[in-house]
């Protein structure tokens, strides 16, 4: 059984708010990037229009994903200001504390059942 949990979050970016937007989520890849060990992807997309962002993250284990709302929970009034989560899914086998985090947050949780990752 797998321990790692991805998530992809659909965000509303604001009209005229594109350029916050940017700076705001780049300051989560910093955060991210330097402070978070068990993070292994933050990944930023955009519909074509520009006026949605996907991001999917995956991490090693459910206290990875505590450990990273502890790093840039704190930032994450900022950019819902500007880019509200519309949907976000969760995948993963999640602990009780991790599945009441991310419910917090209007999540949708997928059990895993099988699969690999290369």
């Amino acid at each position: 059984m797998s321990n790692q949990v991805q998530y992809t979050v659909e965000l509303t970016i604001a009209e005229g708010k594109m350029e916050a937007f940017r700076k705001i989520i780049d300051s989560f890849r910093e955060a991210i990037q330097n402070h978070e060990p068990d993070t292994n992807a933050f990944q930023i997309y955009f519909n074509q229009d520009e006026t949605k962002a996907y991001l999917v993250e995956s991490f090693k284990s459910s206290e990875a994903v505590l450990a990273h709302f502890a790093n840039v929970g704190p930032m994450l009034p900022e950019l819902l200001a500007v880019a509200p989560i519309t949907r976000l899914d969760v995948f993963g086998n999640l602990t009780k504390e991790t599945e009441e985090a991310v419910k917090h947050l209007g999540a949708n949780i997928y059990k895993y059942h099988a699969g690999f990752i290369r």
